[in-house]
């Protein structure tokens, strides 16, 4: 087994938690170096040392792995999360493409400062939005795999809808009305944040992960 250590914030999001989350529960070692977003020196000295300069990094036998999508496939195939089969990996990492490229974008309106990014967020989660219909066909291409054993396209849907409403995104409700209509997104929530190794791993965890903990009934 390679040594793993994987550079992210000390926050949720993007490909830092889903990887924390599939280590963790297939029992893998590594070294989860959560940078404080009050300390960014050490970040760069991290990032200057990786081709596109940004977080997050998973180092592999001291080799950086970079890009999030990047590292969650490398992770899915470590972990067993990412089937062998070249068709039925694609089904999955489309989803985790689609998270990453077409709903995330919408979410972090990262060209915006302050409040005008709150005041678009609060506009993204309006009914009606461009982001609420993201998150509609995101629902329905999730369909399928709410009742399959778990793979790394769920844990990558269930870190991200935890993140958008943990208060990290400002603007953006605090509990599961952000995906009213939205039933297989839910029903995934509620399966991966019941389960027991996930209820231990997030127990007593506070601030923005108190949204992963266990949803619904």
């Amino acid at each position: 087994m390679p040594t793993l250590r994987l550079h992210w914030w000390d926050a949720p999001g993007r490909a830092g938690e889903p990887t924390r989350l599939a280590l963790t529960l297939k029992g893998i070692p590594f070294e989860d170096v959560r940078h404080s977003f009050g300390n960014r020196e050490n970040v760069e000295a991290v990032k200057v040392k990786t081709p596109f300069q940004q977080l997050p990094i998973l180092e592999v036998d001291g080799e950086a792995v970079v890009q999030s999508n990047t590292i969650l496939r490398y992770v899915g195939r470590l972990t067993g999360l990412l089937p062998d089969a070249p068709l039925a990996a694609a089904r999955l990492e489309a989803i985790m493409d689609f998270m990453a490229m077409d709903v995330e974008p919408l979410a972090l309106c990262s060209h915006l400062q302050g409040e005008e990014k709150t005041a678009a967020r609060v506009a993204a989660a309006a009914a009606g939005s461009a982001f609420r219909k993201r998150l509609g066909q995101l629902d329905a291409a999730i369909a399928p795999l709410v009742d399959q054993e778990l793979d790394m396209a769920q844990l990558k849907v269930f870190c991200e809808t935890s993140t958008f409403i943990s208060g990290f995104y400002d603007g953006f409700p605090a509990d599961d009305t952000l995906f009213e209509g939205c039933e297989n997104i839910k029903a995934l929530r509620r399966k991966i944040s019941h389960m027991d190794a996930v209820k231990s791993y997030y127990a007593g965890r506070g601030g923005f992960y108190a949204a992963f903990g266990p949803s619904g009934s």
